[in-house]
């Protein structure tokens, strides 16, 4: 059985690390799995694997003494495939095809490079386009960060894969009619996440109720209103049932896990229109930019069509399972087609 190490820098609650969680799960029965993160946290609680290895240096700048130790990892577990799911883990499993020859895949959960590479954007995309000749494949998690990959950082078509991001199937609930119209925003309140703008948009919205579930540094810089309830960090969310919407505001995103998790169990969404958000919107939400008039505006006509749109979320939601990309994603990652 091939041996696969999962390469991701932080082990704390998030997208990346919530698909990583899901690959094991999926893919437990196909490869040996292997873990490698910063140190011991939400993902590495969660996941059976062989071997986990804590790397501290892993989240910061690169280190000639991180990367032979990853080596030696690496060698002496007789690793066949090395899969990155972030920009540092990036940056070494690419050079550690170098020393070993693994089979590497980068996987794209949008470019951070394109998105928040501020003054230095144009040096970080030259690096990603060198990086991405010493990938096997890099798999794009939405079509969107595929395209731009081809049109920005100028990846060659050959070295790209997309499958759509999805999940394990939730529990749909339909929920009982209420005066108050449930929100849910779901992630950790730290960039490139905009609750402040969500908050704002409802705060005139007498008969809206918010729940903003997660913690982080930008919890401080959000208003306090009447219908905004912040519940904290809640580990494994699956309540999505108790909600009629699910909304994400965010400046950027590649294709949100707690969005497609929202879908999944039928709930309606109202998503930024950035990355590839669009890819999930299909007669099941709307797709809004970071104005508060205009959210609020949307909002209304979510409540005035929701009957149409919570049908449509409903027939929708097995769209996005993730047991429909099993053997695709076993072909991207051993290469055979």
């Amino acid at each position: 059985m091939l041996k696969v190490a999962h390469i991701i820098t932080k082990s704390e609650i998030g997208g990346a690390q919530t698909w990583v969680k899901d690959q094991i799960s999926l893919l437990d029965k196909d490869f040996e799995h292997f873990l490698v993160t910063n140190k011991p946290g939400w993902l590495s609680e969660r996941v059976s694997v062989q071997q986990t290895l804590f790397v501290p240096g892993i989240e910061k700048k690169f280190c000639l003494k991180t990367l032979f130790k990853l080596v030696h990892f690496v060698r002496s577990n007789k690793i066949d495939i090395l899969i990155a799911s972030s920009a540092n883990a990036g940056v070494y499993a690419r050079l550690l095809k170098l020393f070993t020859g693994c089979r590497v895949i980068y996987v794209s959960h949008g470019w951070s490079c394109i998105y928040n590479g501020g003054r230095l954007k144009k040096l970080f995309i030259t690096v990603e386009r060198l990086l991405s000749y010493l990938s096997d494949s890099v798999l794009c998690v939405s079509e969107k960060d595929r395209q731009d990959a081809i049109d920005i950082i100028g990846i060659r078509d050959k070295k790209l894969a997309y499958i759509r991001n999805s999940v394990f199937p939730r529990n749909i609930v339909r929920k009982e009619e209420s005066e108050i119209f449930r929100i849910l925003f779901l992630g950790r309140l730290a960039k490139p996440k905009r609750p402040d703008i969500l908050i704002e948009a409802i705060d005139d919205l007498g008969d809206v109720q918010l729940d903003i579930v997660g913690d982080g540094p930008l919890k401080r810089d959000c208003k306090q209103t009447q219908n905004v309830n912040f519940v904290g960090a809640v580990s494994d969310f699956d309540d999505f049932g108790r909600y009629d919407l699910f909304a994400l505001v965010s400046d950027s995103e590649g294709l949100p896990m707690s969005a497609l998790e929202a879908a999944s169990a039928g709930v309606p969404l109202l998503l930024s229109n950035v990355g590839g958000c669009s890819e999930l919107i299909n007669g099941n939400g709307v797709l809004v930019d970071n104005h508060p008039d205009e959210i609020a505006t949307k909002l209304q006509w979510i409540k005035s069509n929701y009957k149409a749109i919570k049908e449509q979320a409903l027939h929708s939601s097995a769209e996005f399972d993730i047991r429909n990309y099993r053997d695709s994603y076993i072909s991207i990652y051993t290469g055979r087609h």
